[in-house]
């Protein structure tokens, strides 16, 4: 494992936002705008060109590295087996996650990268470009927003607790159980961003996230800056959740204790971890 200049990559997506994505905020034209699998899957330019701005740059703060993004997987350009290389360094990119939002001008979107080494992740950014913040996080050395550490919420009563779940992504067979587990709580509502909903955890202003979908760019982030505030992240067979893993959902809490009552009430009862 070689050791990258963390400040180098800071530098790279503030500026690549600043190039790619910020001049299209609340500006995008009809032509710029694209979808992928589905009406709400949205790819627009800014996703693009920031993500081919990263595959540029990304090798070149870390010579040898390879970059596997979210548009070249969606465009076939890459795959997501390089995951199940462990020898190899590997840049996991979503250039703009929360494009929906990005398109009709939320301010919930974000620029988020994992850096896996060895089959492991060791240093996540999320940059949350309106408000020109930067999330960090490197594996045993916490996670920081702008210099600050971060500390996830304590323990909490789950009547108190707000998460984010977003129904539209469970089975049809679930939506019954996931409407009446849902009112056990104080709000689910997701935010379109996996990125914000990270960040809110990490920062103890919410206190979990469910998901039935594994996309590395949408998670590996988030789960190391979530699990080095504090929080605790396992897959929903109670398995801990790596950057080979692409079945299951994902649980994620601001403490174990939380984890546990979260996964008895979602998942034990409809024996979707087995």
């Amino acid at each position: 494992m070689k050791d990258v200049d963390i400040q180098q990559v800071t530098a790279l997506i503030r500026e690549t936002a600043r190039k790619y994505i910020l001049p299209r905020f609340k500006m995008l034209k009809d032509h710029e705008i694209s979808t992928k699998t589905g009406p709400r899957d949205l790819v627009t330019q800014a996703d693009i060109e920031a993500e081919n701005y990263f595959n540029i740059y990304l090798p070149k703060i870390l010579p040898g590295s390879f970059v596997l993004g979210e548009e070249g997987v969606s465009g076939g350009a890459v795959g997501i087996e390089l995951l199940q290389n462990l020898e190899d360094d590997l840049w996991v990119v979503d250039p703009v996650d929360g494009t929906y939002n990005f398109v009709h001008g939320k301010e919930e979107f974000a620029v988020m990268i994992a850096l896996v080494s060895g089959g492991e992740t060791r240093n996540a950014w999320i940059y949350d470009v309106p408000a020109d913040k930067m999330t960090l996080a490197q594996t045993g050395a916490g996670a920081f927003t702008e210099g600050t550490k971060l500390t996830t919420a304590p323990q909490a009563q789950t009547s108190t607790m707000t998460g984010y779940i977003s129904p539209r992504f469970f089975p049809d067979f679930y939506q019954d159980h996931l409407a009446n587990a849902r009112s056990r709580f104080l709000s689910c509502a997701p935010l379109g961003c996996a990125g914000h909903e990270y960040l809110r955890i990490a920062s103890g202003a919410a206190q979990f996230s469910i998901y039935s979908r594994l996309k590395p760019w949408d998670h590996l982030p988030g789960a190391l800056i979530v699990k080095e505030a504090g929080g605790y992240v396992a897959k929903w067979d109670g398995q801990t959740y790596t950057p080979q893993d692409y079945n299951l959902g994902l649980i994620v809490a601001a403490n174990q204790e939380n984890w546990e009552d979260i996964y008895r009430i979602f998942i034990t009862d409809q024996g979707l971890g087995e």
